[in-house]
């Protein structure tokens, strides 16, 4: 009887745990404790055809880029974006030729932008179209010129990761850029941080003997000029695969810099054939290839030099250029990679080198930077 009753109270062992087994083995795992998500700010309602976060205004649409230069160009006050950074969600494609497409008027950098980033993100910006016609910003002397993406820019400003391509921008007066046209004066601080430009076709115009009517002087790939008391810095950017024509000052980077107000450093500029024609200009020195010259270059022009000779100096700052054509529309001289731009450049009888607008071509190492 006792062997009868310890056989039956392990038969009831076996059992409770085979049950307990199998009760775990298809009871569900614990669940992983939930992750805490970072809670996003909602969009605020007050902008009705713009996405806007807190401090930061989200592009994703065509219709919302258009939307944002509309705002800027009306200086509407609802919409002041000063300190915000303006975000691409998307790539974009700006071609007028697409169902519903239009060119693009550039956008007014003024106050409601005043230390402003607008980030791409890494995003393309397609298809840019710009003629006269769609430019209404007034300068100096009451000129409408500011031809780019940005047209003036008055305040300091940001442009990051962000890439632009094959834009077509025509142009008849002063100031007109890949990204940015006009720096003007006492704007502040302007960075380009890793934006590449390819594909630009940028006609600046050349004119002709005795008629200048329809040009454009100070022509760059990423920005046309930088006026006085404004500073543009320009790093780690690429411009390449680009045709950019204009009368004089016209560069790879940026058209003219006024001196000590800009760095460049680790830019490329590759593939880009800059045409000019200041030779045309009534100043007869102009007329001679050993002044001409100097009004292209790779990187920039200096607004106090004219273009003086300072490439060789720009590589030291990591910046690069190769299958370059600087092409003198007048004189029909190609400079293929700068190749023969410092030929015969020897000082005159009073040791003057070549001058262009009263201020000479100086050897580097007498120019102190």
């Amino acid at each position: 009887m006792k062997h009868a009753i310890k056989i039956i109270t392990l038969i009831l062992t076996i059992c409770l745990a085979a049950t307990a087994l199998f009760a775990c083995a298809g009871k569900p795992a614990d669940p992983e404790p939930a992750a805490t998500e970072e809670k996003q700010e909602e969009i605020d309602p007050r902008f009705k055809d713009l996405v806007v976060r807190g401090n930061t205004v989200e592009i994703s649409t065509r219709e919302q880029l258009f939307a944002l230069a509309e705002h800027m160009n009306n200086t509407d006050p609802e919409y002041d974006f000063h300190g915000f950074t303006i975000k691409l969600m998307n790539d974009i494609d700006l071609d007028p030729t697409l169902e519903g497409g239009k060119n693009w008027t550039p956008v007014y950098v003024s106050r409601y932008l005043y230390n402003a980033v607008f980030d791409g993100q890494g995003h393309k910006i397609n298809g840019v179209t710009i003629t006269p016609d769609d430019l209404d910003d007034v300068g100096f002397e009451d000129t409408v010129y500011g031809t780019g993406f940005f047209g003036q820019v008055n305040v300091s400003f940001t442009v990051k990761n962000v890439h632009f391509t094959n834009a077509k921008m025509e142009a008849v007066s002063k100031h007109c850029g890949g990204v940015i046209g006009s720096v003007e004066y006492g704007a502040g601080d302007i960075e380009l941080d890793h934006v590449t430009v390819s594909g630009l076709v940028l006609n600046g115009g050349t004119g002709s003997e005795n008629d200048l009517t329809g040009i454009s002087i100070r022509v760059g790939g990423l920005v046309g000029a930088n006026i006085q008391d404004s500073s543009v810095i320009i790093h780690d950017c690429v411009v390449e695969d680009s045709q950019i024509t204009g009368f004089h000052n016209v560069s790879g980077l940026m058209g003219c810099a006024n001196e000590g107000t800009y760095t460049v450093n680790n830019n490329k500029v590759r593939n880009v054939k800059l045409s000019y024609s200041a030779s045309y200009a009534t100043n007869e020195n102009y007329k001679n290839p050993v002044y001409s010259r100097y009004f292209a270059d790779p990187f920039y022009c200096v607004n106090s030099y004219w273009g003086e000779y300072h490439t060789d100096y720009d590589r030291e700052n990591g910046n690069v250029y190769e299958n370059l054509d600087s092409y003198d529309v007048r004189n029909d001289i190609h400079y293929s990679n700068e190749e023969g731009k410092d030929k015969d450049c020897t000082p005159n009888s009073e040791g003057y080198f070549p001058a262009v607008g009263g201020s000479p071509i100086r050897p580097r190492d007498e120019r102190g930077y």
